[in-house]
């Protein structure tokens, strides 16, 4: 290894005759152990996280602590007339850096980029040894304090080696190095292109140079040279700034990304060779927010249609390499989108990069979320932020809005125990801070909107923190975490005609939705993907009908790791509009049909190709996501029907007897197909010699197991010749959620099974025909207070007293399999269950369940036949 990085190092130096600024990445090998493990060394590359898999466990919390990372650096003897630079992309979240035992900084915050000078602390001629201390602790004087994410630990951004001369480009500022390249007075037929840079004299002599920028078009010709000689006293530093008027310039925009690039060259004397080289793309455009019309692009109206985006992936955390950034942002583009919400804090780079290749407007902002500490380092460091920020992205033309916060009162909403005192000094803090980080943002960058995101509550109408930035940004849950889609426009409407002059955005809005879950009957809280089209559909149809909204961004572009939470999937948040390994959802193709020119088509359910209906009667319901003004739907290549399509949907309702049917979607310039099979509920029974039945108890929706494709369907009422349940209710503790426990069940890696239940049953029956069978049933206890007491060692009078015992008796025709079943005390609370018995059937097969305490439950339910 140390002959592998002295031969790189010298291969580095010979490239030294055609630039005197080197930047390599330092990502290989590097040795790390943390305070998790002190006593574990692994040789790791970066980008690292050592987050990337404990969020996802079961029972415990992820480790929030101390990581270090260590490496031995060759330094060549004739670099001692250089000066060299460590540059951070991104660590979380306190980063110390130790050259040779020599401490030479620390960074606070884990998601802009920062630049050491290790100059001095180096050996020439010699290995010098890196120490890096990166601690991922919660931190009161540090955001985000508290979020709906998790705060991966780690160098998970690139880090690189920089080489400069001693005079060059200042490097080690709140800008990593960046050229500053101000756009303002932009039209169609001018625009002012001002740069800004500072020189640094790192040598003990005063020095005379030249500093050259050179303006290419976005056909890389070259337009301009501009020069400005000037002189350098011993360690000083020069700003040094250039305008140039431009005419008829080239616009960027959401269709036509056009991008020119400035070169800065600085040079001594009159000698050819740069002392050092920087370079920039940037963009010409101009943009406003109208509160009563929208948001204009170059003079034209554009409604803002995408989503948010989450950095991380799964197996990886946030570690991610710069191409899959880049996909994300391809899949997004693709999807129809022309903005991106970058949240909850600033992104890697090249993300900045795609979106400007790309022609998607971004709005970026910092970890200032749901909580603010009364404090003047968590104040300090949030201005930090912002301005490294904004210095570190400025010139790219994506960039429309700087975000100050998100949801910043709504862990003070929910807090029961704050006394009113405690929230008067809570709402003072965070307004003076908004206040200061909109001074901040302006002093900085005049040219952008600033902007806030709101949750529903008008707390933030209240206390005045809403007018204090450019735009407002509403997240909005109308349908999942608050009632009624109806509702969502009629909020919008009552905001905007109480306050006609704040331009409003819809920064977050979506259910979670599991592609395992499937339903025709979609319902708040159930996660089908049907539900998931419901709301989007629905809020993406009342958005267009209202001008004066700027746009919209989903929440979220792909599902993401959120430790605390649990719901259908635990540890992640589900309202992707892909999955957390980015395979899309039904959802992605339906803003396709939505948003996209070119002709497009895309038949719904690529996770629902089991269909079961009611008997002969019934009809199939084809959903054709379309762009177009009408589908042609053809079954086996022989039946034809021709449907509308509304709202970016084609229905189809077709009759169709069991069996297997190829399905093809054609509109002029596409077509679509999907395979199907058709599944007569009522004939179930009839061929369990060839399958078995399985039904989700309690349940309203089907559950595919992804591991054998074996389908739960939803339960049913008996019905003689059939089968169902008899008496008890759905398990559902919040009347709007229709989901049973939220909680994650132990042992189990198909949740959804066991979070839903039937309550009070009282039996379950299937008209069966003589033979053998095996019975599985699936439960889980999902109380957790319930009680471990056995009902049998109590008296009449602790019986009478007793709360939270359950217990019942299991009977299968008439014989006890199971007598006083405790699921608490024999397995544990929220734990997933399943009990099989084998059984002979002469009449029928009629499962009972009596309590003994408490009420009976079940979960699921199997039947085979053996």
């Amino acid at each position: 290894m140390k002959n592998l990085i002295i031969l790189l190092f010298v291969i580095l130096c010979s490239l030294k005759v055609f630039s005197q600024r080197i930047t390599q990445n330092l990502n290989t090998a590097w040795e790390f152990a943390s305070d998790k493990n002190p006593n574990q060394t692994e040789i790791i590359n970066i980008p690292h996280t050592w987050n990337a898999e404990d969020p996802f466990d079961d029972g415990k919390e992820y480790f929030r602590g101390k990581g270090i990372y260590r490496k031995q650096l060759f330094v060549p003897e004739h670099w001692k007339d250089q000066q060299l630079f460590l540059k951070f992309e991104g660590s979380n979240q306190i980063t110390t850096l130790f050259v040779n035992q020599t401490k030479i900084g620390e960074h606070r915050g884990g998601y802009t980029g920062f630049v050491f000078d290790i100059t001095e602390a180096l050996n020439f001629g010699e290995e010098n040894q890196l120490r890096i201390e990166v601690d991922n602790s919660h931190h009161q004087d540090i955001p985000p304090l508290d979020a709906d994410f998790n705060f991966y630990g780690g160098i998970y951004r690139d880090l690189k080696l920089v080489v400069t001369d001693k005079i060059h480009f200042e490097t080690a500022n709140e800008a990593t190095g960046n050229l500053l390249i101000k756009t303002t007075n932009v039209s169609e037929e001018k625009a002012e292109v001002k740069v800004e840079t500072k020189v640094v004299n790192h040598t003990s002599a005063t020095k005379k140079l030249k500093v050259e920028v050179v303006i290419f078009n976005p056909n890389s010709e070259k337009i301009v040279v501009l020069e400005k000689e000037i002189k350098l006293q011993p360690q000083e530093t020069k700003p040094v700034r250039f305008e140039y008027q431009m005419k008829n310039p080239q616009l960027w925009s959401t269709e036509n990304p056009q991008l020119y690039k400035i070169e800065a060259n600085l040079f001594e004397g009159k000698n050819e060779s740069p002392l050092d080289h920087l370079h920039s793309n940037f963009g010409l455009r101009w943009f406003k927010a109208n509160p009563e019309k929208g948001f204009f692009l170059n003079g034209k109206p554009l409604k803002l249609i995408g989503a948010n985006r989450h950095q991380d992936f799964e197996s990886l955390g946030n570690a991610l390499p710069g191409v899959l950034h880049r996909k994300d942002y391809k899949m997004i583009k693709e999807m129809g989108a022309n903005f991106i919400r970058a949240a909850h804090y600033p992104q890697n780079p090249e993300v900045y990069k795609i979106c400007d290749e790309l022609g998607l407007l971004v709005w970026s902002e910092i970890p200032v979320i749901n909580d603010v500490t009364a404090s003047q380092a968590y104040h300090d460091v949030a201005l930090q932020m912002q301005r490294e920020q904004i210095l570190q992205f400025y010139n790219h033309p994506s960039i429309v809005m700087w975000g100050l916060m998100n949801e910043i009162f709504i862990k003070m909403v929910f807090n029961k125990e704050m006394t009113e005192a405690e929230k008067e000094a809570k709402i003072k803090t965070t307004v003076e801070l908004a206040e200061k980080l909109e001074k901040e943002t302006k002093k900085l960058d005049t040219t952008r909107l600033s902007v806030m995101a709101l949750h529903e509550n008008e707390i933030y109408n209240t206390t005045g923190i809403a007018n204090i930035p450019d735009v407002i940004g509403w997240n909005l849950y109308f349908g999942w975490y608050s009632p009624g889609l109806e509702n969502f426009g009629k909020f919008l409407d009552k905001q905007h005609q109480k306050y006609p002059n704040r331009p409003l955005f819809i920064s977050e809005y979506g259910p979670g939705a599991d592609v395992r879950i499937q339903t025709e009957t979609p319902k708040p809280w159930d996660f089908s993907e049907a539900y998931q089209l419901k709301l989007h559909k629905s809020y993406l149809n009342q958005v267009l009908e209202r001008d004066y909204v700027l746009g919209m961004s989903a929440w979220n572009f792909a599902d993401f790791g959120s430790s605390f939470r649990q719901d259908s999937k635990p540890h992640l948040n589900q309202k992707g509009l892909v999955n957390f390994n980015r395979s899309p959802k039904d959802i992605y193709y339906y803003y396709q049909a939505r948003l996209q020119e070119e002709p497009f088509v895309y038949m719904a359910g690529k996770n629902y190709t089991d269909r079961f209906v009611e008997d002969e009667n019934d009809k199939v319901n084809i959903n054709v996501f379309s762009n177009a003004d009408e589908v042609n739907l053809s079954v086996n290549d022989s039946v034809n029907s021709t449907v509308e399509v509304k709202s970016g949907i084609a229905e189809f309702n077709i009759a169709l007897p069991e069996g297997k049917y190829q399905l093809i979607a054609r509109i002029d310039g596409a077509s679509a197909e999907r395979t199907i099979n058709v599944h007569n509920r009522s004939r179930l029974v009839s061929q369990l010699d060839k399958n078995g039945i399985r039904i989700n108890v309690g349940s309203h929706v089907n559950y595919i197991d992804p591991l054998t494709d074996e389908v739960w369907i939803s339960d049913e009422i008996y019905s003689t010749h059939g089968f169902g349940y008899m008496g008890g209710q759905v398990f559902q503790p919040s009347k709007g959620k229709f989901q049973g426990t939220a909680s994650d069940i132990q042992g189990a890696k198909n949740d959804p099974l066991f979070q839903t239940m039937r309550e009070g049953i009282e039996a379950y029956k299937f008209d069966v025909e003589k033979g053998e069978y095996r019975v599985t049933l699936l439960f889980a206890e999902p109380n957790t207070n319930a009680s471990e007491e056995n009902i049998y060692n109590l008296n009449e009078a602790e019986k009478a007293e007793a709360t939270g015992v359950r217990s019942f008796d299991i009977k299968i025709n008439e014989v006890e399999v199971k007598q006083n079943l405790n699921l608490a005390r024999e397995y544990g609370r929220l734990r997933g269950v399943t009990l099989s018995y084998e059984i002979t059937a002469k009449d029928g097969i009629l499962i009972e369940f009596e309590a003994t305490s408490g009420k009976t439950l079940l979960s699921g339910i199997k039947l085979e036949k053996i």
